[in-house]
């Protein structure tokens, strides 16, 4: 579906709409009562495909990269209830000359749920504890192009739904699905010949980048203190080298006040240590495809309540750095497969 007279008109990205049926292949058995059906869901996106040789140049492929909003029932209202959210993707093209053409996505975003954990009306729901929590996404989707302007997808797509240790209890919740939908082209897709395309070299192979982080955590009630949420608020400054165009390595610290974390020392310590604030030295690795960035950093949390164990733990960062420097993204904190929360973050590349 290539032509062989490609103008500067038909280089312009590539705008399309697209309607989805998940339907769910999998139920929760851990609630009372136990669901007796597996989900459903729909989802309405948006997205561009740059045709440019810039666009190309940054993963060698083209790919669609667009937002998302979408819904889903569990059907089983009193413990589950439904969900609905939105947030961004990025999705490489397979094979896209052809007329039954594939893609692979990469999903994240943030979710309202109308039912979670309660421990007198809603005691069994261990999945979700927190009405706004992350939704991250994979799929395998294969795409056949009906007409010009139309394409049938079908897929299969595997969600999964967490407040990543924001608040317990947290067993979170997998969704496998199949995918059936439809999308509308705004221009019929016609792609440049990149068979003689090289990538330029890097014009730049030095990076910094400077984030403000921010979050909430919930403290459970005890006997002496009722729940409590409480901020997380953070700067994280790193700086590498890109080996290539997808690869680099980074370093940087991370300074943290987190009020959580506070009022767990002041009771573990009954009131002797109060300040809770912590620096930590990073180091590790970053994927870069297009303007989406995922940084895996391990950190070494050198300014910290001395007796405090452990003195590691692991930031998973994933970003978009839009044209003029401003970056965005969502962050994970974790200690080996335990989780310590979610933050936004913002701030500005170079």
């Amino acid at each position: 579906m290539a032509s062989g007279q490609i103008t500067a008109d038909t280089l312009k990205s590539q705008r399309q709409f697209g309607l989805t049926w998940q339907q769910g292949i999998s139920k929760s058995s851990q609630v009372v009562p136990a669901s007796r059906q597996p989900p459903i869901g729909i989802e309405l996106t948006y997205s561009q495909v740059s045709r440019g040789r810039q666009a190309w140049e940054n993963c060698h492929c083209f790919a669609q990269v667009g937002g998302y909003i979408n819904y889903i029932t569990f059907r089983n209202p009193v413990p589950l209830g439904r969900t609905a959210g939105a947030g961004l993707f990025f999705e490489p093209l397979i094979n896209y000359r052809r007329r039954l053409y594939f893609s692979v996505r990469v999903l994240a975003g943030l979710t309202y749920l109308t039912r979670v954990y309660d421990p007198l009306t809603n005691p069994t729901n261990d999945h979700f504890s927190m009405p706004v929590s992350a939704l991250i996404a994979a799929s395998f989707l294969s795409h056949y192009r009906l007409t010009r302007l139309w394409n049938l997808t079908l897929g299969a797509t595997y969600n999964h739904i967490s407040n990543a240790g924001t608040r317990l209890p947290n067993q979170g919740m997998n969704i496998p699905t199949i995918a059936l939908g439809a999308q509308y082209q705004l221009h019929p897709a016609f792609f440049p010949d990149t068979r003689l395309w090289k990538p330029a070299p890097l014009s730049r192979r030095w990076m910094s980048r400077a984030l403000l982080m921010a979050s909430v955590r919930v403290l459970p009630k005890t006997d002496k203190k009722p729940e409590m949420t409480l901020p997380v608020f953070g700067l994280n400054v790193t700086g590498g080298y890109r080996m290539t165009r997808n690869h680099a390595l980074s370093a940087g610290f991370e300074l943290v006040d987190d009020r959580y974390f506070k009022e767990q020392v002041i009771t573990w310590t009954k009131g002797r240590v109060t300040d809770a604030r912590q620096a930590t030295l990073l180091a590790g690795y970053e994927f870069w495809q297009g303007r989406f960035i995922f940084a895996a950093h391990h950190g070494w949390n050198i300014v910290r309540p001395q007796w405090y164990k452990p003195t590691t733990y692991q930031r998973y960062n994933l970003l978009y750095r839009i044209q003029n420097g401003i970056t965005i993204g969502m962050s994970v904190k974790a200690y080996g497969e335990n989780t310590k929360g979610f933050s936004v973050m913002a701030g500005y590349s170079l």
